[in-house]
This record gives C-alpha cells, structure tokens and sequence, in this order.
C-alpha cells in the first residue's frame, strides 16, 4: 500500500475513529497509571508499616518512667505520643484503597525505653526495654504496640 493511499484511510471516516479511539485510549491510559500506582504504593506501605512481634509492656504511670530530662513529645494528627529515648518515624497509611480515605497512624520508634499514646483522652504507657525497638499503631481509636521494627533513625 503506498503512501497516498495510506493516507486516503487515514483521512476517511473510519481512519478518524480510529484515530479518536486510540487517543482516548491514551488520554485514558495515564490517569488509570496514576491511580494503580497510587494504589500500589498505599497496599506496599501497608505491608511494610505492619510490623509483627510481642507486645510492649504495658507499665504504670512513674515518676521515673521518663527520667529527670522528661519525655520527647510530638503529636501526629490527634495522637500525642511521648518517648525517653532514641528517634521515630512515622506515616499514615490509608486504611483501604487509596488517598482521599481513612487513614490509620504508625511511628516505629529506634529505642524509645518509654512510651505513652494519648488519643481520645485516654493514655497507654508501654516499656518495650532500653535498646529495643518499638512500633505503636492507632487503629480506630485503638493503640497497640510491639517490640519490633525495621527503623533505625
């Protein structure tokens, strides 16, 4: 088939639906990208933020619980979280699905000693040990904590 006619397809009726579908198909083709890429990396951190291990000691309110210096404080949404020690680092995964929904929140901690998790006026106070890794996960309201994680700070 030779150019002119080639190009008479092109030009005809049928040449410009073809056309057009393969444009939407393309036009169509990066937001469908984005979103399974976006999806993809919420189910990967999930994976990855859900960590598996003993629980933390759950310990009594002391004096000595965070030493004479007191706890390192920050919050991260609603949640007030406090250590003795070491670093943290955390993220909010999207409970299901992708961004745009509820989101739960996780900080691993590299060698907090102490933990107290304030969230709905309530307090949870964790020892998971000197020296030992701790991830705290608030779930619904729900805090929990193992000993465990992969974040050194």
């Amino acid at each position: 088939m030779g150019w002119s006619q080639r190009q008479g397809v092109l030009d005809s009726q049928a040449g410009q639906i073809i056309n057009l579908i393969g444009l939407m198909l393309v036009i169509l083709a990066v937001p469908a990208l984005t979103i399974y890429e976006t999806w993809s990396e919420q189910a990967a951190m999930r994976r990855a933020w859900n960590i598996a291990g003993p629980a933390c000691p759950v310990v009594e309110a002391s004096p000595t619980l965070f030493g004479a210096k007191g706890p390192k404080a920050f919050e991260y949404g609603d949640i007030r979280f406090e250590r003795r020690f070491g670093h943290v680092s955390c993220v909010a995964p999207a409970k299901r699905g992708m961004v745009g929904g509820e989101v739960y929140r996780v900080c691993q901690f590299s060698a907090p000693a102490a933990l107290a998790v304030t969230t709905g006026g309530r307090t949870s106070l964790y020892k998971p040990g000197v020296g030992q890794r701790a991830t705290v996960t608030v779930r619904d309201g729900q805090v929990s904590c193992v000993v465990g994680g992969w974040f050194t700070g």
